[in-house]
């Protein structure tokens, strides 16, 4: 028998395959349709802008009707999305993938409160590393499949995503039990208290919205300062993927503990604030480069990034009581959509004002300020 917390990494993990096989192929994919950077953009923001509005909508929703049958529907909208991705003849199509895939993008969230179910509080920072290790290797994992299976054709890609999706269905509907089982439902009427949770997520926003400008501006600075090619800029994103995903699947459990979750949110925007900061000198000696210390940059905001989730999960799930995990945690969900949706057009903004050196200051700054929020605001006892 697979017991509940594996059957949850594996849920999350063929999810977030799904979705780096899929990612970073829509602008190729927007592009044969005859639209311009604007309306990619869109294309893009869309899932993010459906995961703000939806995404403490499914956590209230598991709050009172249990984890099980949310995450089923979401898995099998994804399988969906990826499907309507694959046939997609017209750009409304492929946006209408990307709206259904954010729109019933549950899995997240739901899988993080469904760990908080079944985990006792002092665990909880272990268990929200191994959903981040998902995430790092999922991101390793599909856009590697991505790439192989879009030499094959143009429709390879969706299909494969949604048959890992579809499998995932079935292997939860199989084994997956009901983590809420003979607990009382909540009832979602009363407003959370934003206040108890204003450290987790002013660090995951700020950090966040710090993050994103290694989509918009570092993988052309990469190119134009030290001459590297597409596919050695994505080997970058696969170092960082696979220092979060160890960060988070080892680090993290056993630090939490000894230092707390707080502690483990500021270090980490610290952490992440150092690495941005770095860029720059690492950019600076044209294509000869200073490749050590963009190495070694890479690294620690990885790192940094990395201390930051799964700490600022766990803090969320163990301040809320247990009839409101779903909708605590879909908050800091709806939380990171906001970063994701503003950072883009931020980085771009100021890139193209200030150059790639005043984004990567900027996201720096917004990085030490999600430190620096952690340590300015108190902590607060756990929900009885």
């Amino acid at each position: 028998m697979i017991s509940p917390r594996l059957l949850i990494f594996i849920t999350v993990f063929l999810d977030i395959i799904g979705f780096g096989i899929v990612l970073p192929l829509l602008p190729s994919y927007a592009t044969a349709f005859h639209v311009g950077p604007t309306t990619i953009g869109m294309l893009v923001a869309s899932f993010s802008l459906m995961q703000f509005l939806l995404a403490p909508w499914w956590g209230n929703l598991s709050d009172r009707v249990g984890r099980r049958p949310v995450l089923l529907v979401g898995l099998a909208g994804s399988a969906l999305s990826y499907l309507l991705f694959a046939v997609a003849d017209s750009f409304w199509l492929l946006l209408l993938s990307r709206v259904i895939a954010g729109g019933m993008g549950a899995t997240v969230n739901v899988a993080q409160a469904y760990l908080a179910d079944i985990t006792a509080p002092e665990h909880r920072g272990q268990a929200m590393g191994m959903i981040g290790a998902a995430f790092g290797f999922g991101f390793v994992v599909g856009p590697a499949i991505g790439g192989l299976t879009a030499h094959w054709s143009s429709h390879a890609p969706g299909l494969v995503a949604s048959g890992l999706t579809g499998a995932n269905l079935v292997l939860a509907l199989a084994w997956l039990p009901e983590s809420r089982a003979g607990r009382q439902a909540a009832s979602g009427g009363a407003p959370l208290p934003w206040f108890r949770f204003t450290a987790p997520f002013a660090a995951v926003g700020l950090s966040t919205l710090a993050f994103t400008v290694l989509y918009v501006v570092f993988p052309l600075e990469v190119e134009h300062s030290l001459g590297f090619h597409r596919g050695q800029t994505a080997y970058l994103f696969v170092l960082m993927g696979l220092v979060g995903a160890i960060v988070q699947g080892g680090l993290v459990g056993r630090l939490m503990p000894r230092l707390g979750e707080r502690v483990l949110m500021g270090t980490g925007g610290m952490l992440l604030a150092i690495g941005l900061g770095v860029l720059p000198a690492a950019f600076s000696a044209g294509h000869q480069g200073r490749l050590g210390e963009l190495y070694l940059a890479l690294t620690v905001l990885a790192t940094g990034s990395a201390l930051i989730g799964p700490s600022a999960a766990a803090y969320v799930s163990r301040v809320a009581s247990g009839e409101e995990q779903g909708r605590a945690l879909g908050l800091l969900q709806r939380v990171a959509s906001v970063a994701r949706i503003g950072g883009p057009v931020l980085a771009g903004l100021v890139a193209g004002g200030a150059g790639a050196r005043g984004a990567f200051l900027v996201a720096s700054g917004a990085a030490g300020l999600a430190g620096l929020s952690v340590a300015l605001t108190r902590e607060v006892a756990a929900a009885p």
